[in-house]
């Protein structure tokens, strides 16, 4: 397969939002956008400067590549209703397998972005991890040389180790902001704002990404200071469903501290 020119974005979110514009900034062409919503195709196609769709049968048949950037569970049922067969197509996901493209009849790969997307912010796609898989050599090295032009960190990974990789990833940033939105109901209930916690979450951060997460961890659990943590659930008693996640967290750092 030549180099990649010509793409077609089937979804109008987050992540094909930035991905599309950051496609475009690296020379190629974004012929169209596809969305189940019309409005939001739109909105897409205007920023890119491109055509788009609300209906399947008027994809373009004439991509080297389609992206199909959609929630895991509207893919499957696209990919039924998709009319182009045997064409050259990535999905986005980092949970369902290159399979699901297989099994409707194109050639397939994947194209997944380790990274958390708003629309309102900016990534800066050269240093998001960018995960790709293919079925042939060809779709491996054309996908390579795509993904090299917008990120310095290209890896091929399997569908099963992307798999492991979405779970980390809901453990890293999913399950860790639902934390920070907890902390920040629990100040707000005493007319403390959350920006107290910004430099404590920084350099959490900072020392999680420069070190082994597992040989930084702090707090009275992997202290084990029974009396603080008690004390702690009491404060929670209030919040029964913080209260046991409080206790089923601490018991878990003091099963895995290091100290």
């Amino acid at each position: 397969m030549d180099r990649i020119e010509k793409i077609v974005l089937l979804g109008a979110g987050n992540v094909a939002t930035h991905l599309g514009a950051a496609l475009q900034e690296n020379g190629r062409r974004i012929l169209q956008v596809y969305s189940r919503t019309i409005g939001a195709a739109e909105i897409l196609a205007r920023k890119l400067d491109t055509d788009f769709t609300s209906d399947l049968s008027y994809v373009y048949p004439g991509a080297d590549m389609y992206i199909f950037s959609l929630a895991d569970n509207a893919l499957e049922d696209i990919l039924k209703a998709f009319p182009l067969k045997d064409v050259f197509a990535v999905h986005t996901s980092g949970s369902l397998p290159i399979e699901i493209l297989q099994e409707a009849g194109l050639r397939a790969g994947v194209f997944y972005p380790l990274q958390t997307f708003s629309k309102s912010i900016q990534p800066d796609f050269a240093n998001i991890p960018l995960c790709i898989e293919a079925t042939t050599d060809n779709h491996r090295q054309a996908l390579f040389e795509l993904a090299s032009d917008i990120s310095h960190d290209v890896r091929f990974i399997d569908s099963q180790q992307r798999e492991t990789i979405h779970i980390a990833a809901v453990f890293a940033c999913n399950f860790t902001n639902h934390l920070f939105s907890i902390a920040e109901e629990i100040l707000e209930s005493k007319d403390i704002s959350f920006d107290i916690m910004h430099p404590l979450i920084q350099e959490t951060i900072r020392k999680a990404v420069q070190q082994k997460p597992s040989l930084v961890q702090t707090g009275p659990a992997a202290r084990k200071d029974d009396k603080i943590m008690q004390k702690h659930l009491d404060q929670l008693s209030s919040l029964p469903n913080y209260r046991n996640l409080y206790n089923f967290i601490s018991q878990s750092i003091m099963q895995n501290s290091k100290k």
